[in-house]
């Protein structure tokens, strides 16, 4: 990131939330008052401005890479700290397994086990390298180990971001591309591998991760059309790179894609004729259906891998989104709650059920249908709690909508109760008790 970066000048990364961005610059601005730190302070003003305003914080972000997200899990008996001795002991066996693998499921478990004993005892001495060689090592055994992946991807993202920082862009490059390969659906990945193409000179490589980026970009956006966030971003690439590569995502990038997306199905439905069991080639098949809008291939893909990877909760989630496109509402819930109950600590599993109740409400209400709508907001505050006034407001606006003033009146006044500032809750009380 450049040292002119606002992120910087505040003592931030990029994704910092409103209020880090306020309490640095309030902090700052006490270390350096106007009247003797002029110069100082006026920096410090301009980078909290361009971080505050949609429009300029784009402007910012779409040049900086993005940190890694998340955090490196393990189940308790997976960070038991143990003896050296120990650790050496068991990492003998999971070796021997992994030299000669016999197949069976506990050699397996027991084998991924040791690795990941191994993998968090290095981390806990910030020994990264060696950590990722053990999972790698699980992954090649039980492809479908999903702490063993999280972990690498993070490590990979970490360690590339780092790179970069440093400005050892080439090393981070091949990190990025190991963690894209392991997730091919992460923006955030994609961008950054577009910036660090791009300032390594390696512009057609730069074009391609471009043009990736902006097609997620812009699918997030059909999404999500109030975004004024990811509009300004997608716009400002528009700018930087003088409108062509937005033109050649818009139509040659969308079908080269496309043609490019085919190829690497018909590589994984090979796979398949050799390995029907292969994790990998099975989910990006359901991925190509679920970007293709082909929902019920999407479920009956899933479905099938769901009889092979029962507790896989990435497939579970992905699962419950095939199944609320092709309109099993209910059984999409029930997904995600018995994927909640594998693992109730994986964020994936609430984001998806709290995205997918605040669609499905809004877009009954704009239907008419406000008694369903009520249904999934009100669903919202069993799993968020019930001091939200985001959700407040929105069950306040459908009853509004639906023309019961005084449930309506009662939601606002719910709102301000836990957000005094709130200026929608406000002009809307004070129309209802015009009438």
């Amino acid at each position: 990131m450049s040292q002119k970066s606002a992120y910087v000048t505040l003592n931030l990364r990029k994704g910092a939330t409103e209020e880090e961005i306020k309490q640095s610059y309030l902090s700052l601005v006490k270390r350096y008052d106007p009247e003797r730190h002029t110069e100082r302070f006026m920096v410090i003003q301009k980078a909290f401005e361009r971080l505050s305003s949609p429009e300029k914080r784009a402007q910012e972000d779409i040049l900086a890479f993005n940190p890694a997200k998340g955090q490196f899990q393990f189940l308790d008996e997976e960070k038991e700290a143990l003896p050296d001795e120990e650790i050496a002991k068991r990492l003998e066996a999971a070796e021997a397994f992994c030299a000669a693998p016999n197949g069976s499921e506990e050699a397996v478990a027991e084998a991924s086990k040791s690795l990941m004993l191994a993998s968090a005892h290095h981390i806990r001495r910030k020994q990264y390298q060696k950590a990722i060689e053990y999972w790698e090592r699980i992954l090649r055994i039980d492809p479908s180990h999903p702490r063993a992946k999280n972990n690498l991807i993070f490590a990979y993202c970490s360690l590339a971001f780092s790179y970069a920082e440093h400005e050892l862009t080439q090393e981070a490059i091949n990190l990025w591309i190991r963690a894209s390969e392991m997730n091919p659906d992460d923006g955030a990945t994609l961008h950054n591998l577009a910036l660090a193409c791009e300032n390594e000179g390696r512009a057609e490589e730069a074009q391609r991760y471009w043009n990736e980026t902006l097609r997620r970009w812009r699918a997030d956006l059909e999404r999500n059309p109030d975004d004024e966030y990811l509009k300004n971003c997608i716009l400002e690439v528009h700018r930087h790179h003088g409108g062509k590569l937005l033109d050649t995502a818009g139509r040659e990038g969308r079908e080269a894609g496309a043609e490019a997306k085919q190829q690497a199905v018909k590589s994984y439905e090979e796979i398949l004729k050799i390995n029907p069991d292969d994790f990998e080639a099975n989910y990006q098949v359901a991925a190509s259906h679920m970007e293709n809008r082909r929902w019920n291939e999407a479920v009956e893909q899933l479905k099938a891998m769901m009889r092979k990877f029962p507790k896989n909760v990435e497939v579970l989630n992905l699962l419950g989104w095939a199944m609320l496109n092709s309109g099993q509402i209910d059984p999409a819930f029930m997904v995600w709650r018995q994927s909640a109950t594998i693992d109730p600590k994986n964020p994936s599993t609430k984001d998806n059920m709290v995205r997918a109740h605040l669609q499905l409400g809004k877009k009954c209400r704009e239907q008419g249908q406000f008694n369903t709508a009520l249904k999934h907001f009100k669903s919202l505050l069993r799993i968020l709690g019930p001091r939200n006034p985001e959700v407040h407001f929105e069950i306040g606006s459908t009853y509004y909508m639906k023309g019961d003033r005084r449930a309506a009146y009662l939601s606002f006044q719910d709102v301000l109760k836990l957000d005094p500032k709130n200026q929608n809750a406000k002009r809307l009380l004070a129309e209802l008790r015009m009438r």
